[in-house]
């Protein structure tokens, strides 16, 4: 299966949970959310832990999606139906089998439904170089009760049986990865000052710097697991004087070969604070391609106060050791 393939696949996935209402192309052989008449917008979380899942009704050649009830990594998902009562049917994506006769494949479906006399092989489902794979889609069906017992659980139907299963590429998981980035918990960039001991002169530099160092972090992305990475790009200093903080893409060193400083030209008690932005990207383990993550993301660094002293010159009688 190719990666257009994949896209039109993620109707089912995490992707609306993530991003809301959207619109993706119809999947042949696959019109989950068709079978519910598409419900009145509700504000939706992108929060993953709790359920947010996907409904929706075709519209044109694309199909109008609403987050409802798909779990975080997009392996699960349970569609409401339109009256706001139980879900009858959920959507799964697991391993799937061929059942062979006599070395001729016969059926598709879950792992461990080949009947008698039938030999079991695993499903694989290919893709090209820098796309991974994701498991076949299975429905299962069943009776709400009003006594709040079901009935009439159905077995696992393999969906799309002529093509299951669905390749992605970096560049569907984008929007997913640029929703993540910015979810993501960033180390602050430390603040170091020159003098160290917490005070300073007026009219000589204060010296300040920081750490360029990225940060990695490693997650999963409709279930494929991903490493992002969070690299500093500008810093703005603020000086706590009046004037106009600074930005600059220059991390700063340590004295002597100090690159960011700043004068102050008054006795003050002032709290020097940084704010970095961070630029991101992300790779599919197991793959030698990194991804730029769109839109940025912003620390800020508060330093201990800083007391600036003027240094006066006094005559004294005595000679000072």
């Amino acid at each position: 299966m190719n990666a257009r393939s994949g896209r039109q696949a993620l109707a089912f996935c995490a992707l609306a949970g993530l991003l809301g209402t959207l619109t993706l192309l119809a999947s042949p052989g696959f019109a989950f959310g068709v079978e519910q008449p598409k419900p009145t917008p509700k504000p939706t979380s992108t929060t993953p832990p709790k359920l947010s899942g996907v409904v929706g009704q075709a519209v044109g050649s694309g199909i109008n999606l609403q987050a409802i009830d798909v779990s975080a990594d997009g392996s699960v998902h349970r569609p409401r139906n339109a009256d706001g009562s139980p879900a009858s049917v959920e959507f799964r994506r697991m391993p799937a089998s061929i059942c062979f006769t006599q070395d001729f494949p016969t059926t598709k479906g879950q792992v461990g439904a080949c009947g008698p006399g039938e030999r079991e092989g695993a499903l694989v489902v290919a893709c090209e170089a820098e796309q991974v794979a994701l498991d076949p889609i299975f429905k299962q069906t069943w009776v709400n009760n009003p006594d709040g017992t079901i009935s009439d659980l159905s077995r696992w139907e393999l969906q799309n049986p002529a093509s299951p299963g669905d390749c992605l590429a970096a560049v569907d998981l984008a929007p997913l990865a640029e929703a993540e980035f910015q979810r993501l918990t960033i180390t602050p960039s430390p603040v170091t000052i020159q003098p160290p001991d917490g005070w300073t002169l007026v009219n000589v530099d204060t010296i300040t710097y920081t750490s360029p160092a990225p940060q990695t972090f490693t997650t999963t992305l409709l279930g494929i697991p991903v490493t992002i990475e969070a690299t500093p790009d500008t810093f703005t200093w603020d000086y706590d004087d009046g004037t106009t903080p600074m930005t600059t893409t220059d991390p700063g060193r340590a004295y002597p070969h100090h690159t960011v400083a700043h004068v102050y030209e008054e006795e003050a008690v002032a709290t020097i604070t940084l704010a970095t932005t961070w630029q991101g990207r992300f790779q599919i383990t197991g793959t030698a391609t990194w991804t730029p993550i769109t839109g940025t993301a912003t620390t800020t660094t508060a330093a201990p106060p800083l007391t600036i002293h003027e240094a006066r010159a006094r005559l004294v009688t005595e000679p000072l050791d």
